[in-house]
């Protein structure tokens, strides 16, 4: 394995390293790895740099990456709204993995606003062919708003009793105020990082595009979000009647914290990654068979 520390970018303004195999050649997807919120790109506790080192082993490139004004990266020359620099650091990031490798093919992994970030790019690049996100989105069923109320009736039940009873006024004063549309119908909107969720159609259609074209999306939900994802078959209950369901992994790990913090938790969903691409990708010449006729 060969680690590169590169710029790259319109103004070379991008800094990434590259993780590249000892044999290039094996594999036609490669890895894209940005920060999670404002960490550095070597993401929590390292993770992004174990993530490559252990993909490289097996073959597959990656390019890890802070985006423009964050961690080693300059401030874009002419800078864009927020989501469209997103938007181009990602791509300038797969262009200069293509001209590097020779890949068209791009799987991003990302962690919480990550997990956002690859979500939003997939919609308009289709050279994203995968998506691995971790606690990024979560949508309530009724099962799991059921879990959250008696979460917190056993944390304080007086406490909850009140908010209960507080309750048909906040939903009167919601109304009256026009609040954004609801994520599942009757609660308002979760704001992750000054982005509203989008609601569940609008999510869905966002993984029917990229299904359509032969994507394949790795879904992770641990410990640390348990109020909004708690558990196993919670996406499945929201979306399983949807066609691209049935093509999308979702796994749910409780026992494991939202920043990856043991190593026992790193090494389980590296595994975890490594596996879910050598199935749904493999070798190169079976890259052709995952896209649906």
């Amino acid at each position: 394995m060969n680690e590169i520390a590169v710029s790259f970018g319109p103004a070379k303004h991008l800094s990434g390293t590259l993780a590249l195999p000892d044999e290039l050649g094996q594999r036609d997807v490669g890895f894209l790895m940005l920060n999670a919120g404002v960490i550095h790109r070597i993401g929590p506790h390292r993770f992004n740099v174990k993530l490559a080192r252990q993909l490289a082993s097996q073959g597959w490139p990656s390019l890890r990456f802070d985006l423009a004004g964050q961690g080693d990266s300059d401030n874009a020359p002419q800078a864009q709204p927020f989501d469209r620099q997103i938007v181009a650091d990602l791509r300038a990031a797969m262009d200069h993995l293509e001209r590097t490798t020779g890949l068209k093919r791009f799987v991003i992994a990302g962690i919480c606003s990550g997990a956002h970030r690859g979500l939003a790019v997939a919609q308009e690049d289709e050279r994203v062919m995968g998506l691995w996100m971790l606690d990024g989105y979560a949508y309530p069923s009724g099962r799991s708003r059921l879990q959250r109320y008696l979460l917190q009736w056993r944390r304080d039940p007086a406490a909850t009793l009140r908010a209960w009873a507080a309750w048909p006024l906040r939903f009167l004063a919601t109304r009256l105020s026009r609040p954004a549309p609801a994520a599942d119908g009757g609660e308002p909107l979760e704001i992750d990082y000054g982005h509203s969720t989008p609601a569940p159609d609008d999510f869905a259609a966002m993984l029917d595009k990229l299904d359509r074209r032969g994507g394949r999306v790795f879904l992770m939900h641990t410990g640390g979000m348990l109020w909004r994802y708690s558990y196993a078959q919670q996406f499945h209950d929201v979306f399983g009647d949807r066609p691209f369901a049935a093509r999308v992994r979702c796994d749910f790990l409780p026992d494991i914290d939202h920043t990856l913090t043991t190593l026992s938790a790193q090494r389980r969903v590296i595994d975890a990654i490594a596996g879910w691409a050598g199935e749904v990708f493999g070798p190169q010449d079976a890259a052709s068979k995952q896209k649906p006729a």
